[in-house]
This record gives structure tokens, sequence and C-alpha cells, in this order.
């Protein structure tokens, strides 16, 4: 008697260009077919590097990296005109990573991190500094994206630190031909899951779910589709165009949520 071959679970996510490929091998990992692909080009700063060069010499206590594309673009921005992981191994500064892949990625870099909060988002980060209650007069400087959100900014504000917010690079949507394209496929792909990473990503997949006229088609798919959110504050932003998320991940990074997916039963 011939066995019937179990069909994968299809799997969608849009993620950075730099890491599309290890999410799909990471996808397969886990028994996942995958499609994915990019809504937005990282585009540096010119003027960031000016910036960390001069709150450098003003004098920095904490250093925030919030992404793997922080780290990635920070040290693209200074490679031989600062010396950025001399300045991180000052003994004086203590270097906070947001989750374990931006923690990684600075270890691999020669740079320790001194603390992480156990909630990988500007939220677990309130947290981790309001339970530490020694932000007052400290000096946070934090090198992200420019969409990065201000609550954390305020937050520490108002805990009596001075804080920098250099913004690394900018974020611009991709929105030609080739992506409405891939909209058209991600249509016809009609998966069984889509994962979305950020706030920020779900906002522009909807808008140019928009801009290609293609929202009802949109729209079903994600009504079909079992929709995972990473972070509570992605969850919160889908619930607010009255979709349904089904899982949220309790360790906000890419891996975690898949882990999550197949340990689940829907």
């Amino acid at each position: 008697m011939e066995r019937k071959t179990k069909m994968r679970k299809k799997i969608v996510a849009f993620r950075p260009e730099n890491v599309l490929k290890r999410s799909k091998e990471k996808a397969d990992r886990y028994g996942f077919d995958f499609f994915g692909f990019t809504l937005f080009e990282l585009v540096d700063r010119k003027e960031a590097l000016k910036e960390i060069e001069d709150v450098f010499d003003e004098g920095v206590d904490i250093v925030v990296f919030t992404s793997l594309n922080g780290v990635k673009k920070s040290f693209g921005i200074c490679e031989g005109k600062f010396e950025l992981k001399a300045k991180l191994s000052d003994a004086a500064i203590e270097i906070c990573a947001i989750g374990p892949v931006t923690g990684s990625e600075l270890e691999k870099r020669g740079v320790r991190v001194d603390f992480m909060p156990e909630q990988y988002s500007a939220k677990g980060l309130m947290e981790l500094m309001d339970k530490r209650g020694d932000a007052e007069n400290k000096k946070i400087v934090f090198l992200r994206s420019a969409e990065g959100g201000r609550d954390i900014l305020d937050f520490l504000r108002q805990k009596g630190a001075f804080v920098k917010d250099i913004q690394i690079y900018k974020v611009e949507i991709k929105d030609t031909e080739e992506e409405k394209g891939l909209f058209s496929e991600f249509v016809a792909y009609n998966p069984d899951y889509i994962i979305f990473t950020s706030s920020l990503t779900f906002k522009m997949f909807l808008g140019l779910a928009r801009k290609f006229g293609m929202k009802e088609n949109i729209f079903e798919v994600l009504e079909h589709a079992k929709i995972a959110a990473i972070g509570d504050l992605t969850a919160e932003t889908i619930c607010e165009e009255g979709m349904k998320v089904d899982l949220v991940a309790g360790k906000s990074t890419f891996e975690g949520v898949l882990k999550e997916i197949k340990s689940k039963t829907f």
C-alpha cells in the first residue's frame, strides 16, 4: 500500500533581505514550507557617524542595541572611520542588547553584553530599568532604526536619564511592480500561517495591499490563515484592524515563533 506524504504547513513572513535565506532554512528545519519577501529597504543615515562620534566624546553610561540590523548598521557606518568596538569595550560603559539575536551579533564582534531584558521589547526594557532603579543621571544612548518607538525614551527621561536616540538607518518602503507581483504570489500561495515580526511590518504590509488595490484579496488570505505576532505591540496593532491574532510569541525571535507554532495544534 502506498504511503501518503504528509503535506507541510505553509508559512509566510516578511523579512529583511539579509535574513531571508536564513529564515527559510529555519522554517525548513521545523518542517514548514516557507514563502517570504522584503517589504522595505534599510538605508544608512550618513549623519549618524558624526552623532556617534559626538555622543562618545560627551561620555556614555549605557549603550542600547535594539536589533540585529542596529548592530550591523552601526558597525558598518563606523568601519574605518571610528573605533566603535574599542569604545564599547570601555569597562565603564554597560551594553544592553534586546534579544538573543542582537546579543549574539554583538558577541561575534567581540563586544560583551552586560544585560538583556527578559521580554525582548521596549516594554521589557522598561520593566528591567524600573527594577534596576538606577536610570537617574545616566547617559543612555540608543543605536537603532529611525522607526523606533518613543515610549522607552520618554520612560527613561521621566526616570531622570539623559537619553540620546541615534537613528542609524531609516526604512524605505518597496512599492514597485515587482513587489505587486510578490503580493499576487502571496495570495496564490494561500498560507496556513502568517508571521508578523513587528508592528511596522504589519502597517507597511497593509499599506502596500491598499496601494496595490489588493486589500480584499489580502484580507481573504488573512481570514483563512492563522496569524502569529512577535511581541504584544505587534499583536495590538493587528487587532486594531479587526483581525484575530492566534499566537503571540513568548520569546520575540523568528525562531521562537516557529517553535511555538510547531508545538501547538490549532
